[in-house]
């Protein structure tokens, strides 16, 4: 399970490192301009060109317009990328109380419970997310991380299938697809 721990964990340092090189977005899982990026998304012919589409919609449902929330998001970021997992969960755990219908603060808290080994909390948390942003490919993902740690083959297939539905062009999760299919099947005979 390390593997997979660790294949998150890159990713997640790449995705932060890549959001900072973007501009400056005022927006949230709401934004007009999600639905022309989904759509390319979904129908790019690479991972190069689908990467282009994921910043944008990871930049768009980073960002919002209250600058509390805002500085609450920069600093639990901060605090996940020195492994300090108590004070992002706190910082992450504001965010939510201050702004409950905003689907990346309840992803972000998911992520951290994961990385803690609290997989049922991070996957209400998981749950909360796809309410609020029924498109989001990385919610989806960490859902069938948490039920890969949990053992759960079918659910993790079921999970990591929805996220490809609508990012088509992810690595670890079609990684982690291939790998959770061969589990379910030896679990099954």
């Amino acid at each position: 399970m390390n593997r997979f721990l660790f294949n998150s964990t890159f990713w997640i340092s790449i995705l932060i490192f890549s959001l900072i090189l973007v501009p400056k977005l005022q927006a949230d899982q709401n934004d007009s301009r999600l639905d022309g990026l989904f759509s390319n998304l979904k129908t790019a012919v690479s991972l190069q060109k689908a990467l282009v589409y994921e910043i944008q919609i990871w930049k768009i449902w980073m960002e919002h317009q209250n600058p509390k929330v805002q500085n609450s998001m920069t600093n639990g970021i901060e605090a996940m990328q020195q492994q300090n997992f108590e004070k992002a969960l706190d910082h992450f755990t504001l965010l939510i109380q201050m702004e409950p219908e905003f689907a990346e603060g309840w992803n972000k808290r998911a992520t951290v419970l994961y990385l803690m080994g609290r997989f049922q909390e991070s996957e209400t948390d998981v749950l909360r997310t796809l309410e609020l942003e029924p498109r989001h490919f990385g919610a989806l993902s960490g859902q069938g991380l948490i039920r890969m740690a949990l053992e759960n083959w079918s659910g993790a297939v079921q999970s990591l299938e929805a996220g490809l539905r609508i990012h088509p062009h992810m690595p670890g999760t079609i990684r982690n697809l291939k790998y959770s299919r061969q589990k379910y099947k030896e679990s099954m005979a």
